[in-house]
């Protein structure tokens, strides 16, 4: 109690359990070390020559406090005692207050025992190399002076009978991290306020390592394992689970092994029985004992299990299961399931299911059987049949048509797939139809072909395939109009058809077939046809046969094709002749028809351009008269899947090949046309670890996720200074190739300054605040009030999770009634006062006041609604920080007004200063707070100008006016601002 350095030369000293712990107190400030209750504890005190021991144990929920020594303790305080007592602040926590025993007493220190359930310094998380504490800040000691809110934090640690100072650091947030510990080892953790608070504390033990079965033998089962490195650990403890068939746990032993055993054999295991193991190491220090992560191992639940089942083979009216299994020894039969019913069991890894019916899906299942009727385990997949081979294909040469029978009698076939190559092997049509009859025209005469068709159902169940060998016969023009579009997709132009001569030349990469901006133009041109011939009789369809560069360099040359859409069967081609006509009748000036060939006489608007005004990896294409922009060939537009909304021009980016880091979002997305090209086939894709499947549209396989989440197996790598996020996605050729030569790996990797993380105060992912506040309007009935905040002013889009926001970005704010009942359709909401605070709790001392009485006392406030007149208010600010720094929260205090009050409020001829914050219907039976939060503020300044500290100043004042205002505390205005004013002049000088 004094600073007189009494205790150095009379030389006292305090033992707790054998321990000295001279090294932690600081004369003239109360020390306090927290212990764990409930157990005894023995404490000796040395004071010159005199020695006094206790053995004490403190039980507070039952208030009891037992204590055995020589010395009884006194309940009351010395007057030396009680007046350094006295000297603590009324905020300040003194650790001992309840059930205060003191053990010695004199005029220059004191002993005492006592618990609190107030925990002024508390321990938050731990790990085997870290430990987390926090505090209770003093308020009025942190808004007196600048000088309290940087705290001394101190680590003390066992070193030759006595507590040692380890490390020692300054903070001015409300809690620390140790690190760089070791694991399973004692600790003493103080905090310097006006107090020395302190606690006593070990490190989590490490995992143990190599946990592995090194045999198995049908009766027993041994284990091993190895220390972890550091080898600190009281023991080891091993968990028995014991299984059903279904992987459901029926029993539980738990089994302590010395620190130098390091093997376990599990025997007398029954013949059917299956095992997995859970393996820890146990830190124990005193009464304390600390576990470690737990190390699973399978033990032999693995060995039986059914794996890798599959449809490896189908049929028309069968299909074929395989599975694995890795050890048969205690498995006497294989059990196979049809939709429920057993269909037979089998000692090989293999069955099929027979007597269905085709294109059917069905659940089949497998189960593994030990003994009589024992069941070791069980998988289930969906299988499925297929369709009939067609049967009776032939060719008629008269009309060039193939046919052929479907015997497809349950279902209706959803395709007849077929493919028509030249003898030497080259594909020259091939197609999807419905019909059984395919009409093959532009064949030459003589020539020899192979036909090959095959039926399909359920888009991927193809039957087997049926060949015919045939020669092309000559068919004339009147034949060949009737059947022109029974294959879509591949023509003979050079039978029939139109010319359209453009005056642009094609770029580089639209020379190419196979590629994509090529595949856009085709599409133009032919969109631009089928509107030429819009209002022609009957009504057209154009098919496209091909466009290349025309005998001018400068010109394209088009030819299509055209046919009467009116009919059916869509094949009837329209005569050129009539469509010349109908186009020279429109007499337009951009389109003109000469010799048989149509002319577009408009613009090369691309190559007008005085600049590139098509974004990066993107072409001009003309358009007839505008232009558009198209992605590169292996280039892809991904707009569609990238925030913002997609705008008028793609985003191209090569492969597909796309991330984008957000601030709450991570987008990663990669083109499909570039896997299947690449791997040469249809392809699987794997996310991470598997466990959530890649979300995918018509051009992509795209991943949409939270920043801040973990699932699906995103990666998260943290170091000092940044975090990084990795997603992985493994890509194969899909099982229906049945060689493959390559895989492909693709990593999408975000890094983050971990300032952005910085969302809450005691760890990186803070959950989010939203309360809803009941008011009672009347005797019958409550209703519930809301904060919500919202993105923009459409009010869409709400905030759900902490995010970070920019100085000069605008929060939108909504006050709404929850009304469900139509006896509260009549009553109104006005919005009394709304502030900001760096904790959840609206009663914090610092405040930032943003509406008081109803009116805006911020300038950056506006009002979207009449405040008062409806049932629900918004409004806006601009962001603002406050001087610690922490996440904001925001709170409003709203009213419910009756019928026949008036709700709204006049603020014309008003204006408050923020120290008058009024609260006078808080205790009213109609008002309400609710909250939300928490909100970052990015103090990273955006351009070269300094930022502006008398913003910040400024805004210092009104919160420290606006806090003693709401709380009503009596403070002198002059002195909480010389009190800013320091805090501002010391912000200058640093």
């Amino acid at each position: 109690m004094d600073n007189n350095h009494v205790l150095e030369r009379q030389d006292v000293n305090v033992w707790l359990n054998d321990t000295a712990l001279g090294n932690i107190r600081k004369e003239g400030k109360l020390t306090s070390l927290t212990v764990p209750p409930g157990v005894e504890n023995k404490l000796i005190l040395q004071y010159g020559d005199n020695v006094e021991a206790w053995t004490l144990r403190i039980s507070p929920r039952t208030r009891f406090t037992e204590i055995r020594g020589r010395q009884k303790p006194q309940e009351k305080p010395t007057s030396a005692t009680k007046g350094f007592l006295e000297m603590l602040s009324t905020t300040e926590v003194f650790a001992c207050e309840n059930s205060t025993l003191f053990l010695y007493q004199d005029g220059h220190f004191f002993l005492a025992i006592g618990h609190t359930m107030r925990f002024p310094v508390q321990l938050e998380s731990r790990s085997p190399s870290t430990l987390l504490v926090s505090w209770v800040e003093n308020p009025a000691s942190s808004s007196a002076s600048s000088s309290s809110s940087s705290l001394t934090v101190k680590l003390y640690h066992i070193e030759l009978g006595s507590y040692n100072t380890l490390s020692m650091d300054t903070t001015t947030d409300d809690h620390y991290r140790f690190a760089a510990l070791e694991s399973c080892s004692n600790y003493v953790a103080c905090v310097e306020t006006q107090t020395l608070t302190c606690l006593s504390t070990i490190t989590d033990p490490d995992t143990p390592r190599d946990f592995k079965v090194t045999s198995f033998n049908g009766s027993s089962i041994s284990l091993a394992w190895d220390c972890p490195e550091n080898n600190k650990l009281s023991f080891f403890l091993l968990t028995t689970f014991h299984l059903d068939g279904l992987n459901r746990v029926t029993e539980e032993v738990l089994s302590l092994h010395n620190k130098n055993n390091f093997v376990f054999m599990l025997s007398n295991l029954e013949p059917c029985g299956r095992v997995r193991f859970g393996f820890q190491t146990v830190c124990q220090k005193g009464i304390e004992s600390r576990h470690s992560k737990m190390v699973l191992n399978d033990g032999n639940a693995a060995l039986s299990s059914v794996e890798a089942l599959r449809q490896s083979s189908f049929g028309p009216n069968n299909y074929t299961l395989i599975w694995e299994v890795r050890n048969t020894s205690s498995i006497s039969s294989f059990r196979v399931h049809h939709q429920g019913e057993l269909q037979g069991s089998t000692l090989s890894t293999s069955f099929t299911v027979g007597g269905l019916l085709p294109c059917q899906q069905y659940e089949a299942r497998v189960e593994a059987m030990c003994g009589d009727g024992v069941l070791m385990s069980s998988k289930t997949i969906t299988a499925h049949t297929g369709p009939h081979r067609v049967s009776e294909l032939g060719y008629r040469s008269n009309d060039s048509t193939a046919h052929w029978i479907s015997n497809s009698t349950h279902h209706e076939a959803v395709a007849f797939l077929y493919e028509l190559p030249q003898e030497n092997g080259i594909i020259i049509q091939s197609s999807r139809i419905k019909d059984t009859e395919l009409s093959l025209f532009g064949l030459e005469e003589g020539k020899k072909y192979v036909l090959d068709v095959w039926e399909e159902c359920g888009v991927q169940w193809e039957s087997e395939h049926s060949q015919l060998l045939f020669e092309g016969s000559k068919v004339s023009f009147e034949i060949l109009g009737r059947v022109a579009a029974s294959s879509p997709l591949t023509h003979d132009f050079s039978i029939f058809g139109l010319k359209m001569i453009v005056p642009w030349s094609l770029p580089e990469d639209l020379l190419e077939d196979d590629s994509e901006p090529r595949a856009e133009m085709g599409k133009m041109f032919k969109d631009k046809l089928e509107e030429l011939l819009r209002d022609f009789v009957p009504p057209a369809r154009v098919e496209l046969a091909t466009f290349e560069p025309a005998d001018d360099p400068d010109k394209t040359e088009v030819l299509f094709m055209s046919f009467n859409a009116s009919k059916t069967d869509g094949g009837i081609p329209l005569p050129d002749e009539d469509q010349l006509d109908y186009i020279h009748s429109l007499s337009r000036s951009d389109w003109i028809v000469t010799d048989g060939v149509i002319h577009w006489s408009g613009p090369d608007v691309c190559a007008s351009l005085q600049r590139d005004v098509c974004p990066p990896d993107s072409l001009c294409i003309n358009t007839f008269g505008s232009y558009t922009c198209v992605c590169k060939h292996r280039h892809y537009d991904v707009s569609s899947v990238s925030e913002p909304l997609p705008t008028s021009n793609p985003l191209c980016v090569a492969k597909g090949l796309f991330s984008q880091c957000l601030n709450t979002l991570v987008i990663c997305a990669i083109a499909k046309p570039f896997l299947t090209s690449s791997l040469g086939g249809k392809v699987d894709v794997r996310l991470n670890d598997g466990s959530c499947a890649m979300e995918e549209n018509e051009m992509f396989y795209y991943l949409r996720i939270p920043r801040k989440t973990s699932e699906c197996g995103t990666e998260r790598r943290v170091n000092g200074s940044h975090i990084e996020i990795l997603n992985t996605l493994t890509v194969t050729l899909s099982k229906e190739q049945t060689i493959s030569r390559r895989n492909l790996l693709v990593v999408w990797k975000c890094v983050y300054p971990r300032h952005y993380f910085r969302n809450t105060r005691l760890r990186v992912d803070n959950e989010w605040l939203s309360s809803v506040s009941l008011v009672e309007f009347n005797s019958s009935l409550q209703l519930g009030l809301t904060l919500t905040l919202f993105t923009d002013e459409s009010y869409t889009s709400k905030y759900i999770d902490a995010i970070t926001i920019a100085p000069e970005d605008n929060l939108f704010l909504q006050v709404a009634l929850q009304n469900e009942n139509s006896f509260a359709a009549d009553v109104l909401l006005r919005v009394e006062s709304c502030w900001a605070t760096e904790s959840a709790d609206p009663q914090d001392n610092i405040q930032g006041v943003i509406l008081q009485d109803g009116c805006a006392v911020d300038e950056t406030f506006h009002w979207l609604s009449v405040n008062g007149q409806a049932q629900k208010s918004r409004c806006y600010i601009q962001m603002f920080s406050m001087p610690r720094g922490l996440p904001l929260y925001i709170h409003c205090l709203a009213n419910i007004c009756g019928p026949l009050e008036d709700c709204t409020k006049s603020c014309s001829s008003e204006q408050r200063s923020k120290r008058s914050v009024s609260r006078k219907t808080i205790d009213g039976n109609r008002a309400g707070i609710v909250s939300a939060g928490p909100l970052m503020v990015n103090q990273r300044a955006t351009s070269g100008v300094p930022p502006s500290y008398w913003a910040v100043h400024m805004t210092m004042i009104a919160i420290v006016a606006g806090s003693i205002g709401f709380l009503g505390v009596t403070v002198l205005a002059m002195r909480a601002t010389k009190a800013v004013m320091a805090y501002v002049e010391r912000l200058r000088q640093q």
